[in-house]
């Protein structure tokens, strides 16, 4: 997804408008328990299908392309790890994005205790603008977002995320985050107004 994909966020479109990822948690589900049967390929398949969107997701917060990549194939490790024991009680989006967020949880609170060099705000998903002129404003302005986004705590910035960039639902987001539909929206709401006043701050 592109920067104006997240126009949505800035100007409170409601969510239930946002695209929806198509329903292939069956198809998931049943890959994994291949998976705990001894089918390697089964976990190939599942690495195809997920790997983008969670590299993206990894990005999105930490800014560091290396991190984002080591993240995503931890997620898949413990995906491995956790495959004779899965159950699908919930989509396995939500499943998923839970590894992911506590990932992304000790990843912040290990940087807390030892801060590393600020990595280049560059996107996965530039859009090819149409001349040098509108490529180079669309940079700026990415790099502006980029900014932005990580100024915002994680507990703002992550519902963001599922909701606008992986295209969770709100109880699939709800679920991921351990928290009520209620108290996501609440969340949600205070994120957008932080990260518009963060962006005209760095504009």
């Amino acid at each position: 997804m592109d920067l104006r994909g997240w126009w949505s966020v800035l100007f409170d479109r409601p969510a239930e408008e946002l695209p929806a990822m198509a329903d292939a948690g069956d198809e998931d589900a049943a890959a994994v328990a291949r998976l705990a049967g001894g089918d390697e390929s089964a976990l190939q398949r599942l690495f195809d299908k997920w790997k983008l969107p969670l590299m993206s997701f990894f990005y999105r917060s930490l800014g560091s392309h290396a991190d984002a990549e080591d993240l995503t194939l931890e997620v898949f490790v413990r995906l491995h790890r956790a495959a004779a024991g899965y159950r699908p009680a919930a989509r396995f989006s939500t499943y998923l994005f839970s590894i992911a967020h506590n990932l992304l949880r000790n990843e912040l609170r290990r940087r807390r205790r030892k801060p590393a060099e600020p990595a280049a705000p560059e996107s996965f998903d530039y859009v090819e603008a149409q001349d040098s002129v509108s490529g180079r404003r669309l940079a700026e302005l990415e790099e502006v977002f980029q900014r932005a986004l990580e100024r915002l705590p994680e507990k703002y910035r992550t519902p963001l995320l599922l909701l606008q960039q992986q295209h969770l639902d709100y109880p699939e987001a709800a679920a991921t985050l351990r928290l009520t539909e209620n108290a996501l929206r609440v969340l949600v709401h205070r994120g957008r107004q932080m990260l518009k006043t963060e962006m005209e701050a760095l504009s």
